[in-house]
């Protein structure tokens, strides 16, 4: 049995909280299911074409790869493709990040900070991909509490990938 208790929209994602009428075991198998089976989108393969900023080309693609993004529905096989470019001065940020068939969650994420006539030129593609090969594909926190002898409170946060979808 399953009793929702609260859903919430927040500047971040949705919270949800929910009580569940089952053994302990499974409420945590539930939980770790959320946390690293479900697919989500992520930025994983950067091609740069040019980087006279200061900062290092592997922290630059390491900073695209934690932005959150949303993509509806997730095709093992579809990748979505952004471009980012910038000459300075100027602060690029996750808005800058240019495709056709894609969207970053939070559009105030700031990547890079350019100085003058500094530039970049980038090319990078989302491929769908799970929780329990890399955190940048783990879709929500959930925790919960244990109220009864089989039966617990859930918490579970989303980070913006996922709130095209209905639960």
């Amino acid at each position: 049995m399953l009793i929702l208790k609260e859903k919430k929209q927040t500047r971040i994602g949705e919270q949800f909280r929910f009580i569940m009428k089952a053994p302990l075991s499974f409420s945590n198998a539930i939980r770790r299911i959320m946390i690293s089976e479900v697919p989500t989108y992520a930025i994983e393969n950067v091609y740069i074409y040019e980087n006279t900023s200061s900062m290092d080309d592997e922290i630059l693609a390491h900073r695209l790869g934690l932005i959150p993004i949303k993509g509806k529905p997730v095709s093992p096989n579809e990748t979505i493709t952004f471009r980012l470019s910038g000459v300075g001065p100027k602060t690029l940020y996750s808005s800058d990040l240019v495709s056709d068939n894609g969207e970053v969650a939070f559009k105030n994420i700031p990547i890079i900070k350019l100085g003058k006539e500094q530039k970049v030129d980038i090319e990078c593609e989302a491929i769908p991909g799970i929780g329990k090969v890399h955190a940048k594909w783990q879709p929500c926190n959930a925790v919960y509490k244990q109220l009864d002898v089989d039966e617990v409170e859930f918490f579970v946060e989303t980070f913006g990938q996922c709130l095209q979808r209905r639960f």
